[in-house]
């Protein structure tokens, strides 16, 4: 019995020093009344408006561009060969020259030609002058028709045979087919060619041509007329060429089409064979909005980001297009003049007091 009663004094106290803790604890009386927390204490809302980093949006120019690699190509190209053999007697050009539409490059023997030309020559005046004296003939029945018309055939093959003697002597020369640079000569003066036989190549390099590839999903982004600008290694300068043809195939293999353009090549730097590394600005938009990548929320429905207006936050819908390295374009939910915030995006709510603090420009701002 003594032990039953020690045990409720116990319990006793034990209430007693809980009832005076919580007494303890009770902070002053706040605005909202007695026990009560007032602003700024534990559980009440902040003290005031939330400092953030903030940037104004600006119209922007974004160019969608494309990248690829490719190679100079000659604008004319031919490899100089006879059109009939025999031996080469003169060679009238110098390596790596330039020359000039139709100048004469080379000829081979004449002589054989030129006597049977000689030859035919002579037939020729001979049967003019059997025409005549047969016309003659002809006019008082001297001769019949039939003998008249044989000597107008005969003097018509023999002229026929002139042509094609002075048709094979004309080839004997070999010209340049158009103006260009030549590089260097296969055969020797004196030699034996046949039509297989290469004497030289002849190139035209300016203008020069660039061609090369596009992925199968841009081509309906490029057109003829469009500005193309590369670089050759080894040359700073930065060339600038025209799309003027576009292969109407796309390669199976590796699902791309080919491009080309001319570059003007005055000055002879751009050499067919050089490797070109390639920047194509398929399409610009003046007017883009631009923001940080990291300033999109992703939501359940879409993407978000978070605006100042009036000084409180404002979470607005957004949907994204074109991603860049730092930056994403906007296509709709957002204007110039709109004020993102950039920082504190994972404790900020909508409607909570913010105030701007530091301002963070665009790093690729063009405003119009």
């Amino acid at each position: 019995m003594k032990l039953l009663r020690l045990f409720f004094c116990f319990l006793i106290l034990i209430s007693l020093g809980a009832c005076k803790g919580k007494e303890a604890g009770a902070g002053p009386a706040g605005p909202g009344g007695p026990g009560k927390p007032g602003p700024g204490g534990p559980g009440g809302p902040p003290a005031g408006p939330i400092p953030v980093d903030y940037q104004i949006i600006s119209a922007q120019v974004l160019e969608n561009t494309l990248y690829s690699t490719g190679n100079l190509v000659a604008n004319e190209q031919v490899e100089i060969r006879a059109e009939r053999s025999g031996r080469m007697t003169k060679l009238l050009f110098k390596e790596g020259g330039l020359v000039q539409k139709g100048a004469l490059l080379a000829e081979l023997d004449r002589a054989e030609l030129e006597a049977q030309l000689s030859k035919l020559t002579v037939n020729e005046s001979y049967a003019e002058r059997e025409l005549k004296r047969a016309k003659d003939l002809l006019a008082i029945d001297g001769i019949a028709q039939e003998d008249y018309d044989r000597i107008n055939l005969s003097l018509d093959q023999t002229r026929a045979d002139i042509r094609l003697t002075q048709v094979a002597l004309d080839k004997t020369r070999i010209r340049a087919p158009f103006s260009g640079k030549l590089g260097l000569r296969q055969l020797s003066e004196g030699a034996y060619i046949s039509p297989s036989d290469v004497l030289v190549k002849l190139q035209q390099t300016d203008p020069i041509k660039l061609e090369f590839e596009v992925p199968e999903r841009s081509v309906r982004d490029v057109r003829t007329g469009q500005r193309v600008s590369f670089t050759i290694e080894g040359l700073s300068q930065t060339f600038s060429a025209e799309v003027y043809a576009i292969s109407n195939e796309v390669a199976s293999g590796t699902r791309t089409l080919s491009v080309r353009a001319r570059c003007p090549n005055p000055r002879g730097l751009l050499q067919p064979g050089n490797f070109a590394k390639v920047r194509l600005t398929t399409s610009q938009n003046r007017a883009a909005v631009l923001v940080p990548t990291d300033a999109v929320i992703p939501v359940l429905n879409g993407q978000q980001v978070l605006l100042m207006r009036g000084g409180k936050v404002l979470a607005q819908d957004v949907v994204a297009g074109q991603r860049l390295e730092t930056s994403i374009a906007i296509l709709e939910g957002l204007a110039p003049g709109d004020t993102i915030i950039l920082s504190g995006l994972l404790a900020l709510k909508p409607g909570m007091p913010v105030k701007a603090e530091k301002r963070i420009e665009s790093l690729q701002s063009s405003g119009l």
